[in-house]
Formats: C-alpha cells, sequence, structure tokens
C-alpha cells in the first residue's frame, strides 16, 4: 500500500513550542498506526517555503491557505487568529478570568464545550479543529517599571492583545490599551509606546523582552490557546480507522503539550526571579477587583455576540 504522506507545518513562534506538539503527535500515531502506511513530515516554514516554492511563502499569517489548499494537512495557529478569521466562537476564549485554573480549563476544553468551539468553522474556512494546545497559559503583565498597586496601572499604554475582547480587558483594568502582536512588543516598549504588555512567560526570553522587564504582575486574566487544525476534505476522506488514530494522538500530544508548557512558564518565572525581577501575586480582594472591573466586558459580549449559554456553561464546570 502505498503510503499516505501528511505535511504538518510550524509556522509560530517560539518554534519549539510548537514543534515539540508535532513531534509527540508523530510518535503517537507511529505507535498506534501499524500497518497503515502514515507518512508525516514536520517542516518550518522556511523549510517548507524551501522545497516547495510557493508563489506566496507560507507565514504565520497566512498559513489557513496553505491548510484550505490541501498543500498542508496539519497546522497549529493561535485560537485568536482562528477567531477572527473563522470562528468568532472561539473569541470566548479570550474573555477575562473565564477560567478557574488548569484544571478548569482542560474539563472545558476536553469536553462539550470543547468540541463545539472546534467544530464550529464556516464551512468556507475548510477547516476542522482537533484539539487545544497551550503553546502558552495564562496572560500577565509584565511591566517596564516597578510596580506596587493595581492603581498605578490608571492610564498607562499597556500592549494588549488584538483580539475586541483582550483590548477591552486592558482598558477596564484602567490602562490605556495599545493593539499589537506579539512579536512587535519589542519595539514598541524600545520606542517609548507603550510601559507595559499583556502576554505569557513561555515567549519572554525568545522574544528577548526580559530587556525590559521591571516587575511583572500575576493576572492570569484569560489563557493564551492554539488549536490543532486540519484541512476538513482531507480529513474527511480519511478512513474512520485512521481518523480515531489521529483524534487519539492529537487529544494525547495536546494533553501532554499543556503540562510542558506549564512547566516552561514557571521555569522562565522563576529565571526572571533570578535575574531580579519583581512578580507580585495577586491577592483575592485585587483579583475580586479586577473580576469586578472585567465585568463589563462580559455585559459587553454575552448577549447576542456568542452562542446562548456558551459562557455559562463554561462557568458552571
Amino acid at each position: 500500500m502505498e503510503n499516505k504522506k501528511i505535511r504538518w507545518i510550524i509556522a509560530h513562534e517560539p518554534a519549539y513550542l510548537f514543534y515539540r506538539v508535532a513531534e509527540d503527535f508523530k510518535r503517537i500515531v507511529n505507535e498506534r498506526s501499524k500497518g497503515m502506511n502514515l507518512d508525516i513530515e514536520i517542516l518550518t516554514a522556511e523549510e517548507f517555503n524551501e522545497q516547495q516554492k510557493p508563489e506566496v511563502p507560507a507565514s504565520r499569517h497566512n498559513l489557513w491557505r496553505f491548510l484550505q489548499d490541501n498543500s498542508v494537512q496539519i497546522a497549529q495557529m493561535q485560537t485568536t487568529s482562528l477567531a477572527k478569521q473563522f470562528n468568532k466562537q472561539l473569541h470566548v476564549l479570550d474573555m477575562p478570568f473565564l477560567f478557574e485554573n488548569h484544571d478548569h480549563a482542560t474539563e472545558v476544553l476536553e469536553g462539550e464545550v470543547g468540541s463545539f468551539l472546534l467544530n464550529n468553522f464556516e464551512e468556507s474556512s475548510k477547516l476542522k479543529g482537533l484539539a487545544f494546545t497551550y503553546s502558552g497559559g495564562f496572560r500577565l503583565m509584565p511591566m517596564t517599571h516597578s510596580v506596587t498597586t493595581l492603581a498605578e496601572l490608571a492610564g498607562l499604554p499597556i500592549r494588549s492583545g488584538l483580539a475586541p475582547q483582550a483590548i477591552d480587558t486592558i482598558a477596564a483594568f484602567g490602562a490605556t490599551p495599545v493593539p499589537a502582536d506579539l512579536e512587535e512588543t519589542l519595539k514598541i516598549v524600545q520606542e517609548g509606546k507603550v510601559q507595559g504588555a499583556e502576554y505569557i512567560t513561555q515567549r519572554i526570553f525568545p522574544d528577548q523582552c526580559d530587556q525590559w522587564i521591571d516587575t511583572i504582575i500575576e493576572t492570569n486574566h484569560s489563557l493564551f490557546l492554539t488549536s490543532i487544525v486540519v484541512n476538513v476534505e482531507w480529513w474527511n476522506s480519511l478512513d474512520q480507522t485512521v481518523q480515531q488514530v489521529f483524534m487519539e494522538a492529537a487529544r494525547e500530544a495536546a494533553r501532554n503539550e499543556r503540562v510542558l508548557s506549564v512547566a516552561d512558564g514557571d521555569a522562565s518565572i522563576k529565571k526572571l526571579q533570578d535575574n531580579g525581577v519583581t512578580v507580585i501575586r495577586l491577592s483575592n480582594e485585587e483579583k475580586k477587583e479586577l473580576q469586578h472591573r472585567t465585568q463589563s466586558v462580559y455585559d459587553k459580549y454575552d448577549n447576542g455576540y456568542f452562542e446562548p449559554g456558551l459562557i455559562q456553561s463554561i462557568r458552571k464546570h
């Protein structure tokens, strides 16, 4: 039987976070697909561009196009990007203080709500989600200067994510949101455009943001998530036995990656502290204060933007 070629492209940074998921997925598939002749090729965007020489080079900004035309079968993409393009229900994952902790998040992401979100893409997208991965974790707020109270955030220009919910969250904190890609953070800090940022610890060192951080406020206000996505037409062409192997591999690789991402975050925090960075952990009262402030974000989006009952079904877990 001829080998079935499956191409997985890594186009996001830091590449090691995404590469280990792909390798783990490949390992699990190989262990469980004896006799199925599945050949998984893992390439970075640069390797893919060199090999295939597409007219428009693949990047994280257009990776979905290569999934659509089936020149790539599997990839990981940020849920915020997927929400913006093809599945606005995924924006619910950008809501502030939606998850109590990692266990709560896992229960939701691997349950009925997670299945709904992974299978709610517009038909024209030609995409389907298999599993949620972290490749990040809970977002926090590194600052360029010493901060001791939440009141000191008032009016400060703070880099926010591009999702409307992320922008509104930073505004609800009392700061002035400056929406920007993660990759732009170092530049806009150096240019004096922001005095802090919504960020994830796993990317601080790869993105060289340790150069400017004085204080980190562990707001843990939302999760930075990615998803393993596939070309849905290719997926539907697969034998059900192969689909089952892929689903099991995606779920297991996602679980493994979430554990590793949390450990990466803890290690980054320790390294920052060892380098003299002050880490502020919110008291219960301070966390409740931020939750109170961000109720306005729920008032704005929990009425017509998301499917009825979606937020409630997440919070009831």
